[in-house]
């Protein structure tokens, strides 16, 4: 069964390009309208965001946006945007720099700065902010809550920004400020799969079963990726072992590395097989059979999710329609993503291929 949208998608048509040639572009589209051309920014710095160089384009984009803006408009942008003089884009990337080194109380000062900018301007009820990641996601979004129309789109991923403050704040063993930033995480971006497996790590922390399981059960139905889908089957696996239902843990487990081999996985599988020999226990592979009961057990869908199999399909055929190859390209990638179905490989690589012909 296929589900249709209805969605329309219109064709911008950003082809790879510079910094320089893209401001270029983008000056000579500027209508004079500032309503309308801080919407076309943002418009193509979301279309920017799979480029390889989407750092440089969409930042380039921003600075544009800034430029256009009169002074009183600009100076509460900023105020709105800016942490420690800086965008707060770039002040989190320090952030995130002090996180790889490890220098967790230098981030975490950078990261409270940020935290507390968002909760003065961005949080409540009207309006309400999303930072989707990419446009499938927005879909997500429109698919499982269809009723919710009134939201904007926040000028920075603060679900990612949030989801580290939450990492650093864990790291310094502050578990109940840490679960606050991370319910925040959620509620910028509530199909993410990724802020919840930093949730799902504060459950691992304070042992909270009740909750570890809830959070399994809606990451596995947001994960879009192989390596998403294992990572909520391990967590399951780990969730069983903890309720020391070990042929449970056992099944998530094999179906973990089923979906990508993981040698952590797999010690963990064996340390599960270990037990149930000590108990009397055999463990054989399970058949399809045992391995749906052993989902339908916990109240789990089996991935793959068919609803967002069937929505990336929708979606591609839509913007194959509307001539939206980029698109088109990254709804094929999440059906394959999702299905490693060759048929989807086939026309990423039938887009390529088109792409290349055109330059």
């Amino acid at each position: 069964m296929q589900y249709h949208t209805g969605i329309k998608i219109e064709k911008r048509g950003i082809p790879k390009m510079n910094k320089d040639e893209l401001i270029k572009q983008l000056r000579a589209e500027l209508t004079g309208d500032l309503q309308k051309d801080i919407a076309h920014l943002q418009a193509v710095a979301e279309d920017l965001r799979g480029e390889e160089n989407a750092d440089e384009l969409t930042a380039a984009a921003a600075d544009l946006a800034f430029e256009i803006m009169p002074d009183d408009v600009r100076t509460k942008m900023e105020d709105m945007t800016f942490v420690n003089g800086k965008r707060m884009d770039l002040a989190f990337g320090e952030a995130l720099k002090l996180v790889n080194e490890g220098r967790m109380n230098g981030a975490a000062a950078i990261l409270k700065t940020i935290s507390d900018k968002i909760a003065q301007y961005y949080e409540g009820e009207n309006p309400k902010y999303f930072s989707f990641r990419n446009p499938f996601e927005y879909h997500m979004y429109r698919y499982y809550f269809p009723n919710d129309t009134e939201f904007d789109r926040a000028p920075f991923d603060f679900a990612h920004y949030l989801a580290l403050y939450g990492f650093v704040l864990l790291e310094q063993r502050e578990a109940r400020a840490a679960e606050a930033a991370l319910e925040r995480a959620v509620k910028f971006n509530p199909v993410s799969a990724d802020v919840r497996f930093e949730l799902a790590e504060l459950c691992k922390f304070g042992s909270n079963q009740k909750k570890l399981l809830s959070v399994n059960i809606e990451t596995l139905r947001y994960a879009t990726t192989a390596d998403r889908i294992a990572r909520a089957l391990a967590n399951m696996g780990f969730y069983c072992y903890r309720e020391q239902d070990f042929y449970s843990a056992a099944v998530f487990y094999f179906e973990s590395i089923r979906f990508q081999p993981s040698q952590a996985v797999e010690f963990e599988l064996q340390d599960v097989l270990r037990r149930m020999k000590t108990f009397g226990q055999k463990f054989t592979p399970p058949t399809h059979g045992q391995t749906i009961d052993v989902y339908e057990k916990y109240g789990l869908q089996p991935p793959p999710n068919n609803d967002l199999v069937n929505l990336a399909v929708t979606l591609a055929e839509n913007a194959k329609q509307y001539r939206r190859t980029d698109l088109e390209a990254l709804f094929n990638r999440v059906a394959f993503d999702l299905t490693n179905d060759p048929h989807f490989r086939e026309e990423m690589e039938r887009i390529a291929k088109e792409k290349r012909e055109e330059q």
